[in-house]
């Protein structure tokens, strides 16, 4: 079952995704209330007021600006290499007001969408993101799963959800489907045979499901429903179905909330299930 709404693939669909999230961004910045700057997100270390500071240094080191020099060796909640280096990023804005950041993000915004609308630009133009060079279609959509999940960070932590409906949760979901043949069948270990099936019930709806196989003395994830070869587990394997909402499921994506704390459903093997959950962490 495809993805309802469908995840937008093409630069026109991508570029109206990260604009309409970069908007929500912005209208919920403008619309804090005292206090809610302050609260702690589900990012170790970094309050609503950092969520800011990160999203627009982020957007604005992918448009070419130079890594601050700066020591966050005392931040406990920096891990590697890449985590010192956005971690730099942040502190450079770190003190800068809420309408410093809105408006400078607003402006980063405007010089994006006019770059991705010029007729020169095309999908396929060489880009460089937060993990190397990449194409400019590559960069869109590494931008808006950033921002999508930044965004939840932020309405999680001051209690407004919305948007779980919207482009950027349904590119969020796509990416979580294409990693689950891999989650299955190599990193959770599912038995070969067994069949995984991930069942999204909204508001962004649909099901991925993998069929592990071994070849060649390694084990494989073969995904189902792709109307190529039968749809489940093979002769004596177990189907394994996990039932979780858009949230529950790209909360847990993000690496926010631990297995144990995302609320599921299991028909078939419940440490299959663990396992594949605890596997489907795919954001840095």
């Amino acid at each position: 079952m495809p993805l309802h709404p469908s995840p937008p693939e093409d630069m026109a669909a991508l570029t109206d995704a990260y604009a309409h999230t970069a908007r929500a961004i912005l209208d919920l910045a403008g619309s804090l209330r005292p206090g809610e700057e302050d609260l702690p997100t589900a990012c170790p270390g970094w309050t609503v007021h950092d969520q800011l500071a990160h999203i627009v240094s982020l957007e604005a080191w992918v448009q070419g600006e130079t890594p601050p020099d700066l020591d966050v060796s005392d931040r406990p909640h920096v891990r590697g290499e890449l985590g010192a280096l956005v971690e730099r990023f942040l502190e450079s804005r770190r003190g800068r007001s809420r309408d410093e950041l809105v408006e400078e993000l607003d402006q980063l915004v405007a010089a994006r969408l006019d770059h991705l609308g010029a007729e020169s630009t095309s999908p396929d133009d060489d880009a460089t993101g937060p993990f190397g060079p990449t194409t400019l279609h590559g960069l869109t959509q590494n931008r808006l799963f950033d921002l999508w999940i930044h965004e939840q960070d932020i309405r999680e932590a001051i209690g407004r959800p919305g948007n779980l409906d919207s482009a950027g949760a349904a590119h969020v979901l796509s990416q979580v489907f294409r990693a689950l043949p891999k989650a299955v069948a190599r990193t959770a270990g599912a038995p070969a045979g067994d069949a995984v099936i991930l069942d999204v019930t909204g508001p962004v709806m649909g099901r991925a499901g993998v069929r592990v196989e071994e070849r060649d003395g390694a084990a494989h994830g073969i995904p189902l429903f792709t109307g190529e070869g039968h749809d489940g587990a093979a002769d004596g394997g177990t189907v394994t179905t996990i039932t979780l909402s858009t949230q529950a499921l790209t909360r847990r994506a993000a690496g926010r909330v631990t297995t144990e704390d995302t609320h599921y459903t299991v028909t078939g093997d419940e440490d299959v299930a663990r396992r594949v959950l605890d596997a489907l962490t795919i954001a840095p």
